[in-house]
């Protein structure tokens, strides 16, 4: 199939129309809701006052506020998966045929735990996601998810008093991709913070670390001047991660780091690479439910979500994926 976003317009316009109206009656039926919460609390709250009851004259309007964020947010939620489950499917279909997009589902958390990318972090207390995307581009097959992980630290303050704040670890596009090849080792590819810091030090640093068991195996330094400055590499096995890490491919993570414009993660394991992508970005999601009337009927509005699909697959071709180097056993 494989079409293109005026194509897509076209074909989906009837739906996108539908979509509209069912958006224009939900804003209407918040607003309705909204005006007489207001007059209802506003009024009973009127009467109470009367009867000299202070703070609980105000219980009738703290409790419109409440129905008012309820339905808003009901509201908003019956958009969002109606966009999701009738919009994103097909989308991701015109993309390419070979893949299936499942809104509520995510990479699992055994999966993001074998890729070691943040195996250094503590294990993570709250783990969320959404938006995968799996299935097989040319050779290749693939699957991909927003994921949210977090951790729970809690401190206690000079007076004793438990705190709690929740840290997160990873936010953004994690992808699992198959690499067809078995890995004897595992070989991670990290940012380099500490070298471009501090230089040298830091390099020797990075060594310390690997020694003292922070990493797994032995710290590989590359031949490419710019990939140094970017990332570290960790690997059980030297000679395993120059094969996997040609000169080819360190150019491809480069230029793959500078068009996500994001401190990536890679890693190597069992066949299959791993790569954690941070965003802030939370992609996939329907236009505002408040947003101008006919949004989805605006040609750059569709254009922006097949963007958003092709820059989440792009690691299948800016490493080359689908070129078998070699022979998977």
């Amino acid at each position: 199939m494989n079409i293109s976003p005026v194509q897509a317009q076209r074909e989906l316009e009837p739906l996108l129309r539908e979509l509209e109206q069912e958006r224009t009656r939900k804003v209407n039926q918040f607003a309705q809701i909204t005006l007489w919460s207001v007059v209802i609390g506003g009024l009973l709250s009127l009467v109470l006052a009367l009867f000299r009851l202070g703070g609980w004259a105000f219980a009738p309007l703290v409790v419109a506020l409440i129905v008012i964020g309820v339905v808003y947010a009901s509201k908003a939620e019956e958009w969002r998966k109606a966009f999701k489950w009738r919009v994103m499917t097909r989308l991701v279909k015109y993309v390419n045929p070979n893949l299936e997009y499942h809104p509520e589902r995510y990479i699992s958390e055994r999966e993001y735990e074998l890729s070691m990318l943040y195996h250094n972090s503590p294990r993570p207390d709250r783990y969320r996601g959404e938006d995968l995307i799996e299935g097989v581009i040319d050779k290749t097959d693939i699957r991909l998810s927003e994921l949210h992980t977090e951790y729970k630290q809690v401190t206690y303050d000079s007076k004793g008093r438990r705190q709690e704040q929740w840290i997160t670890t990873f936010r953004g596009l994690f992808i699992s991709a198959d690499f067809h090849k078995h890995f004897q080792g595992v070989t991670l590819v990290l940012p380099d913070t500490e070298q471009s810091w501090l230089g040298g030090f830091g390099q020797w640093l990075q060594s310390l670390s690997a020694k003292l068991g922070n990493q797994p195996g032995e710290l590989v330094k590359m031949e490419d001047p710019e990939f140094e400055k970017q990332f570290k590499v960790f690997s059980t096995d030297q000679i395993e991660a120059r094969y996997i890490l040609t000169p080819s491919l360190i150019r491809r993570i480069v230029n793959f780091r500078a068009k996500t414009k994001s401190p990536i993660r890679l890693s190597f394991i069992a066949s299959r690479v791993f790569v954690a992508i941070p965003t802030q970005h939370n992609h996939f999601e329907p236009p505002s439910l408040f947003a101008p009337t006919n949004k989805l009927l605006e040609s750059e509005t569709l254009a922006q979500y097949f963007e958003e699909i092709k820059f989440a697959l792009a690691v299948v071709d800016e490493l080359n994926l689908n070129t078998r180097i070699w022979t998977k056993r």
